[in-house]
């Protein structure tokens, strides 16, 4: 204790030293400076100066000083430290450490000469007695002399002293004054009758011979031990069994005037209520270290105290009655049931709720709360009023701590019986709402709080985050307080008015509406701040459109010439296609065509090395964007949100990759293959691919990504706070990721997808290698067998690329599975193609457009199936409207006969 003490005195010296104004005018900023200088104590471990390297650093000075021709200074240096070396005390080598550490230039700053200033003052020479004698000399010859004073005094006007001091009329004091008195005048008279009257009411005493015996009292006597006893006094016609708890009558005492059986009844029930009062009373007397059930016990003591004085003034109606009364045990047992009702039903509360207070130290508010709905149910207005005075005031230490949290966004110290704590103090700010404080939970995952407050735990848990997120950007302005004087209370009188009666309205409905109104208060003003915020200077909502524009393709235009000008670098470069640096000027280049010069400056390209060569739409995976985005954003659009953006920003330009192949191939290059049929199958395949890219773009752009946004925007307007803004955001990318195809439960169907994108780079590649593989491409012509492609045109020839498969080996291995039933096809195809041009094909361009006819065949059918059947189980009607879509293109028998 004394340790915390000293550093707290030392802390705030600290504080002083460094802030430039007054902490009384200053009163929050000084706290808030308090606070981190304190944390910032307490969690360092400091740890010791190593001497040697002090040791060290001296030697080193003194070779340093001597090197520099400062001998003078390097002897003083040496002389002070061994003199402070030979001192012992264990902080010698801090103490060095510290005179290192505040030397500044010694050589240059340094003077020998001002060591002499150092020097303590000499000390006066001592006093002798020849300076003494010469300043005062023996003048008086007769000092040494005897004196006599026998002549000036004498014992008798010693002894006569006192005398005249007795004759003076002053008092005498103590030691004048005699100790021995007289005892008789130390003895009250007491009349006789009196004791005897006093023997007489102590009823107890009679009857000591036979212990068997029974002793009778009168109705009177009953009554005040009763009332006694319920006091929780000792009496003797109760007896108290203190191990067990309980009470019991004694039957040794009887009423003569009442039957046996009636008065013991009639004392049974009593002893059965000073039981539970006994209970209560003794729990009161045990001590918690809880604020939550020390506030419990103090109002449960001031309730037994106000019950005490009823019993006084019970007491007070026979002993001093104002008028005649009748002494009746029967009218006493009927005062103290209606009386004691109230306090009976807290006394059974207590004993049911004590074994769990250690477990759940809010049970007590739970039990009150159940209690006083009960009480309105069963008409008790009394009870009622009791019970929710007892709960209201016990509620007042829990308010404190959810006050502090939702005004100035603040826990306890250790304060365990609130639901809120600080799991990670020093997180990054873009995590500081998801991540640095938690909710607390016990047993089965309930949320650590009474379960009557759980219904605004969530908005009281936002309301506190809120006002430490505004903190974090210097915009929390503490309430005067002043304003506390029009703060809403929580009592019985606001809840449940003024009047005596029971309310009409149920309880749990009348406090839920009271409590929610106390939290609106204080959550209004930090959530509209905090929104007011994010919507204007954070720019929430143009960050969202700027996303929209990146990763979603909604600026068409630019999304195409970003596309294009990655796929051109993706087709004349073998290495460094993807050079992120280069990737990144061109992306900021495109995009600053329609974002603010500043914000197209966030953007940065990644890039990740492939370990692949060809050109399948897959590689374009390893091209991602990437936005630096505020950290009050990055809680809204958490980290986890970027790969769904990066996953839908790949299929979009995986296909724009496919069509912007396919549509290389044009119609004039196609028109100059001599073989008809071969010409037919190419058109077809190009037509087809194209529309298939067209309408997979128009799926993705249109009907996920345009409705899903409109959506998101919309909700996002109404959220409340940062917690709903962050959950919205996560529905919609989840949204995005579900419908795009792109979640787990879908990867078939994607895979298909991307496989029937590599269809059209496969048909670019290898039906016509010339045109996709260089930009210097000349038409071809297709002799009559389908196999030479002869140039139209002399000119330079390039470098052959290296051989490709035509297939990719999904496709490739279908086949081989599939060759017993397309066998005939392909054979019937072959037969047609000889018909018509009268010349056998060899399997170059002729067999790559059959397969990939067969493969989009086959693959077609199972996207459309697929999407239908996933369609009717999550119910979806966008990707059952896709499926019809892709109906459209799948090739029906009779369109293959013809």
């Amino acid at each position: 204790m004394a340790q915390n003490q000293r550093l707290s005195a030392l802390t705030d010296e600290l504080i002083h030293s460094i802030i430039k104004f007054d902490p009384r005018a200053h009163r929050q900023a000084y706290k808030r400076a308090k606070d981190i200088a304190t944390k910032g104590l307490r969690a360092h471990q400091y740890n010791r100066t190593n001497q040697f390297d002090v040791q060290s650093s001296f030697n080193g000075l003194d070779e340093k000083f001597r090197v520099l021709n400062r001998d003078d200074l390097a002897d003083a240096l040496g002389e002070r430290v061994k003199e402070i070396n030979e001192r012992h005390s264990r902080w010698i080598p801090e103490y060095l450490h510290l005179l290192l550490e505040l030397s500044d230039q010694p050589t240059e700053n340094s003077e020998v000469e001002a060591l002499e200033l150092l020097k303590p003052p000499a000390p006066p020479p001592p006093l002798t007695w020849k300076q003494i004698l010469q300043d005062d000399p023996y003048s008086d010859d007769e000092i040494w002399k005897d004196v006599d004073f026998h002549q000036d005094s004498s014992e008798d006007e010693f002894g006569h002293t006192p005398r005249k001091w007795a004759n003076k009329d002053t008092p005498q004091t103590s030691v004048h004054e005699d100790d021995a008195y007289d005892p008789e005048a130390c003895v009250v008279p007491v009349e006789g009758n009196i004791i005897k009257e006093l023997e007489n009411t102590q009823f107890w005493r009679e009857g000591k011979g036979d212990k068997d015996a029974r002793i009778i009292m009168t109705e009177q006597n009953a009554i005040r031990e009763t009332l006694f006893m319920l006091a929780g006094l000792q009496t003797s016609l109760y007896h108290l069994d203190k191990r067990n708890a309980s009470l019991r009558v004694n039957q040794k005492y009887v009423l003569t005037h009442a039957m046996p059986k009636t008065a013991e009844h009639l004392l049974a029930q009593f002893a059965e209520m000073g039981r539970e009062l006994y209970r209560l009373r003794k729990w009161t007397l045990k001590s918690s270290s809880l604020p939550l059930i020390q506030t419990f016990e103090s109002v449960v003591r001031n309730r037994l105290a106000a019950y005490d004085r009823s019993l006084a003034a019970l007491h007070q109606q026979y002993l001093v009655p104002e008028a005649p009364v009748a002494v009746s045990l029967l009218a006493v047992h009927s005062q103290l049931q209606t009386s004691s009702t109230s306090i009976l039903r807290l006394a059974r509360i207590v004993d049911d709720i004590e074994p769990q207070l250690l477990v759940n130290p809010f049970v007590h508010l739970e039990a009150l709360f159940d209690q006083i709905t009960l009480a309105q149910m069963m008409l008790e207005g009394e009870l009622f009023v009791f019970l929710s005075h007892v709960f209201f005031e016990s509620l007042q230490t829990y308010l404190k701590p959810i006050s502090r949290w939702m005004e100035s966004g603040e826990l306890g110290l250790n304060d365990e019986t609130f639901f809120v704590f600080e799991n990670d103090s020093g997180s990054e700010a873009s995590s500081l709402w998801h991540d640095r404080y938690v909710v607390r939970r016990g047993q089965q995952n309930k949320l650590r709080s009474p379960s009557f407050l759980q219904p605004a735990a969530q908005k009281i848990f936002n309301t506190g985050k809120s006002v430490v997120f505004l903190k974090e950007l210097h915009l929390y302005h503490e309430k005067p307080s002043s304003l506390d004087i029009y703060e809403l209370r929580l009592d019985y009188e606001s809840i449940c008015g003024q009047t005596p009666d029971v309310p009409l309205s149920p309880f749990p409905e009348l406090f839920q509406d009271a409590f929610q109104a106390w939290i609106g208060s204080k959550h209004l003003l930090a959530s509209s701040t905090l929104r007011e915020y994010l919507y204007t200077s954070g720019g929430l909502m143009q960050i969202l459109s700027e996303f929209k524009t990146l990763y979603l393709g909604a600026n068409g235009s630019v999304f195409q010439d970003f596309a294009d000008a990655v796929f051109e670098r993706l087709d004349n470069s073998v290495r460094g296609w993807n050079d992120r640096f280069l990737l990144t000027e061109l992306a900021r280049g495109i995009f600053s065509t329609v974002l603010p010069k500043h914000h197209a400056d966030k953007i940065v390209v990644r890039s990740a090395r492939s370990k692949t060569t060809d050109r399948s739409v897959k590689r374009l995976a390893d091209v991602g964007l990437d936005y630096a985005l505020p950290w009050p954003i990055q809680n809204i659009i958490q980290r986890s949100s970027i790969p769904i953006y990066q996953q839908v920003f790949t299929f979009l330009l995986q296909a724009y990759r496919m069509k912007y192949l396919v549509q290389k191939l044009s119609p004039r290059m196609i028109v100059q293959i001599n073989a008809p049929v071969l010409r037919q199958r190419a058109y077809k395949l190009r037509q087809r691919l194209i529309w298939f890219a067209d309408v997979l773009r128009s799926y993705l752009t249109e009907t996920v990504i345009r409705l899903s946004t409109e959506d998101m925007q919309a909700a996002m307007i109404k959220a409340d706070d940062i917690d709903g803004m962050a959950n919205i955001h996560m529905k919609y990318v989840a949204r995005l990721q579900e419908q795009a195809l792109l979640s787990d439960n879908l990867k078939p169907i994607h895979k298909a997808i991307l496989s029937i994108l590599d269809l059209g780079v496969n048909l670019s590649e290898h039906c016509f290698p010339s045109e996709s593989q260089s930009r210097a491409s000349k038409p071809v012509a297709v002799s009559a067998s389908g196999s030479d492609l002869v140039p139209s045109k002399p000119t330079r020839s390039r470098p052959k690329p290296s051989r490709r498969k035509s297939f990719i080996p999904a496709l490739a291995e279908n086949l081989n599975d599939s060759s017993d039933s397309g066998g005939s096809d392909a054979d019937t195809d072959r037969d047609n193609a000889n018909e018509a041009t009268g010349i056998a094909t060899s399997p170059s361009i002729q067999d790559n457009l059959q397969m990939a006819g067969k493969e989009l065949d086959r693959l077609l059918p199972f996207v459309t199936a697929g999407l239908r059947n996933v369609g009717r189980v999550g119910a979806e009607p966008c990707w059952e409207l896709l499926a019809e879509r892709l109906g459209w293109g799948e090739c029906k028998p009779h369109v293959l006969a013809s």
